[in-house]
């Protein structure tokens, strides 16, 4: 770049290229939280301590998991937009650990299978539906 570029610029056009992974973790938090039962029937989530970090743990796993990943299996030289996908699969898979967790604590509490298959089923068409 030129040496006359001013300073905002080079932040801006260096961030372009990091949003659309961001952009990724956030989609993929959010099914996160949908799998672990936290987004309810109605499509609507309740913000709460546990929610909030359930999510920065699911953006966190996103970005640096990913970004190893890439590092890790040389997908330097793709696309961002493939990096975006690596860090939405990071994310949702992340987050389906913690709703893996949740749930079979669920579970053992005696709640039955077919009550956790329908809040998943219910939560997924509330946000599909919206």
């Amino acid at each position: 770049m030129p040496n006359n570029t001013p300073f905002w610029d080079i932040i801006l056009l260096k961030l372009l290229a990091f949003l659309p992974k961001v952009f990724a973790a956030v989609i993929g938090a959010i099914f996160g939280l949908m799998l672990s039962g936290d987004i309810g029937k109605d499509g609507k989530i309740q913000v709460n301590m546990s929610v909030i970090i359930k999510f920065t743990i699911a953006v966190t796993v996103s970005l640096f998991g990913g970004a190893a990943h890439i590092e890790l299996m040389d997908y330097q030289k793709y696309s961002v937009m493939t990096h975006g996908a690596i860090m939405l699969l990071w994310a949702v898979f992340g987050m389906l650990a913690i709703g893996i967790v949740y749930q079979s604590v669920a579970l053992m509490q005696g709640k039955p299978l077919s009550a956790v298959i329908k809040e998943i089923k219910d939560a997924a068409l509330a946000i599909i539906s919206k």
